[in-house]
């Protein structure tokens, strides 16, 4: 409550009944034995402490302009920047035969593109299982970015291979690359099989690896009777464990 009101109050001539009901609400403490005189010096008292306490605090939030930061009520400005200025290609593989790749040029670089004509050339290198020195890439893309583009979404030609770009200028019909990419590897389009089996033969105990062209001929010749135009070409569980046990023991029946 504000001073001014309890000064209106006490202007009002309330009765003693009014004032120990007042000073009530305010949750101050009275005795019975208090005449109004009393009451009337008591609520003062507390009118000029209100005072007191609304000038500290009116000091602790409102300071001094000089020492209050300015701190603005929003950003001025919420897009992102449409470049950092920072040398910069990353390609990253979208799938089994696209890779996706952005870029970002330095003042410097800027200003060398514009000079030459501000045509950009893009080439992605396949690198698989070599070691990349510029000129001994297995195939070669190249691509001219349309406009004021810094990404661009490139199909390539096979999957679970190594590809890097370069991005660059032509100069003396030349190409000079200004920034080269990070290699990245494509997943594999379709289910990969081992090139090799490893086979137990039963009779020793012995294990064998083997191609996977041997692999047809030593298993045909593990089990014959897959190529038998008879009911056992497709064996029942007994039939197979008879045919298993004939192996290891050279019995005729389990």
């Amino acid at each position: 409550m504000k001073k001014e009101k309890i000064l209106e109050f006490l202007e009002a001539s309330p009765t003693i009944q009014d004032l120990r009901k007042f000073a009530k609400m305010l949750g101050l403490r009275i005795k019975r034995t208090m005449r109004k005189r009393d009451l009337i010096r008591l609520l003062k008292t507390e009118a000029n402490k209100m005072k007191d306490i609304s000038s500290v605090t009116s000091k602790i939030s409102t300071p001094e302009s000089k020492d209050q930061p300015h701190l603005p009520s929003k950003p001025e400005n919420f897009d992102l920047p449409n470049s950092y200025t920072k040398d910069k290609l990353v390609m990253l593989p979208v799938n089994s035969r696209w890779v996706y790749l952005y870029w970002d040029f330095s003042t410097e670089t800027q200003k060398r593109v514009f000079e030459c004509g501000g045509k950009l050339v893009l080439r992605v290198y396949d690198v698989t299982n070599i070691i990349f020195d510029g000129s001994n890439a297995h195939k070669i893309k190249e691509i001219t970015p349309s406009g004021k583009t810094n990404n661009w979404y490139l199909k390539v030609d096979f999957s679970d291979a190594n590809y890097l770009a370069e991005i660059g200028i032509i100069e003396n019909n030349k190409f000079t690359p200004l920034i080269r990419s990070n290699i990245v590897r494509t997943p594999v389009a379709f289910p990969k099989f081992k090139e090799k089996e490893e086979w137990l033969i039963l009779n020793n105990q012995e294990k064998k690896v083997v191609s996977a062209l041997e692999s047809e001929k030593f298993r045909k010749a593990a089990f014959p009777f897959e190529n038998k135009p008879t009911s056992f070409s497709n064996p029942s569980s007994e039939e197979f464990l008879n045919y298993l046990f004939r192996s290891i023991s050279g019995r005729k029946e389990l």
